[in-house]
């Protein structure tokens, strides 16, 4: 079952996927505060992993996927199984990459950093980094005053 803190860094994910002008069409898990999105499907499993959240832009049909990763989620093999799948589709045709939303604590960014360079996806151009503020995705709300 996903902490209180991933599925935090999963709102931010869905939030700005919705922004972004994507339909967020699976999530992975309740969110606080979560609304609709509580009621989707989980994401499909891709190559052996599952995104935490997948959309698609309707004006576009340009495919989005997601992953909120804690800061003892980002250095490990799963988490670079998953850049390395989430990193490298594209969207019908071949021609434009999905686009990758992350959303770690922001303390966290440069742990980022070094994973994503090592799966080569350090400045993708199609990688939506979120790094949230700590206070935001703790249990600890006090951390903010």
């Amino acid at each position: 079952m996903p902490s209180n803190s991933h599925q935090s860094l999963l709102l931010w994910i869905s939030r700005k996927m919705t922004a972004d002008g994507f339909l967020v069409a699976a999530c992975d898990g309740s969110m606080p505060q979560g609304g609709l999105w509580n009621a989707l499907p989980s994401p499909p499993e891709l190559d052996g992993v599952r995104p935490d959240a997948c959309g698609i832009a309707p004006a576009t049909g340009q495919f989005a996927f997601g992953e909120a990763k804690t800061s003892q989620d980002i250095d490990t093999a799963h988490t670079r199984k998953q850049l390395r799948v989430f990193g490298r589709l594209v969207s019908l045709g071949g021609k434009t990459a999905c686009r990758l939303y992350i959303a770690v604590p922001r303390s966290a960014s440069g742990v980022l950093d070094r994973v994503l360079g090592q799966v080569g996806l350090l400045g993708a151009r199609h990688l939506v980094r979120l790094h949230i503020p700590d206070c935001f995705v703790t249990d600890n709300r006090n951390e903010c005053d």
